[in-house]
């Protein structure tokens, strides 16, 4: 699929750097300056950061052997696999946390929620989930652990609240606890709101004109692959226009 996009790219002019990082973005004379960590400088008209974000991860003992053998971070994407199975726990207590809770209620017959002080998703997905009979949720609770079986798939989670340390057996969990944008590369060269994400009007342009921004590094996004997709659609629509701007010299 990668590469068919590549081929249709390319059909239309588009020149790929494969490997090749980002260390800088500036403006000269009006215009863009990408600066690798090749070395090289590309000089464009505009340019758009689209470089997303990751899934921020727990920290705690054996996660990283365990990432897709039991722990997930899209319960859409790999609920459906967890199928009729006892247990499954999410970690996190935002909107996304519950609202992924209430949707494995669809494959799993029991669901917990693990909470590490206070639930902060909105009241009416609390209540709904406190109303649900499948789904308990544990407040005060951190993950201490996750356990693998004998063939390398996550058994159990060990779990401590206040003084007490519990092993909880589960056969998947799902982590919802933030996402951190993919921005440590621009070296302040853009505004940034309080969490890293790029600030951007609400043509989607950045501090720096003929910067833009789209899907999932932006502030304010939904963070939903759909709403990626069209904000891109939409940026380079505004990137077309900033264009014609500067060829008609009102920019």
């Amino acid at each position: 699929l990668a590469s068919r996009f590549v081929q249709q790219a390319e059909r239309y002019g588009v020149e790929l750097l494969p490997a090749v990082g980002v260390a800088a973005i500036s403006t000269e004379d009006g215009r863009s300056v990408v600066r690798t960590t090749t070395g090289q400088e590309l000089h464009a008209a505009a340019v758009l950061v689209a470089t997303g974000s990751t899934y921020r991860r727990t920290g705690a003992e054996g996660e990283d052997d365990l990432i897709g053998a039991g722990i997930h971070f899209c319960a859409t994407c790999d609920g459906p696999f967890y199928r009729g199975v006892p247990e499954v726990v999410v970690i996190g207590g935002g909107n996304s946390g519950f609202e992924e809770g209430l949707f494995l209620t669809q494959f799993a017959e029991h669901v917990t929620i693990v909470v590490r002080t206070e639930p902060i998703a909105s009241r009416l997905l609390q209540d709904k989930v406190a109303a649900h009979p499948r789904i308990t949720v544990l407040t005060g609770t951190e993950v201490t652990g996750f356990v693998a079986d004998d063939h390398g798939k996550l058994m159990s989670l060990r779990l401590r609240s206040g003084d007490e340390e519990t092993e909880h057996p589960a056969s998947a969990a799902f982590v919802f606890v933030g996402l951190d944008p993919n921005t440590g590369w621009l070296g302040g060269s853009l505004a940034l709101d309080d969490r890293g994400f790029v600030d951007t009007d609400r043509m989607m342009q950045s501090s720096v004109r003929g910067v833009f921004a789209a899907g999932d590094v932006r502030s304010g996004s939904t963070k939903q692959l759909a709403s990626a997709v069209g904000e891109g659609a939409a940026v380079a629509l505004q990137i077309r226009a900033h264009i014609e701007e500067l060829r008609d010299g009102t920019a």
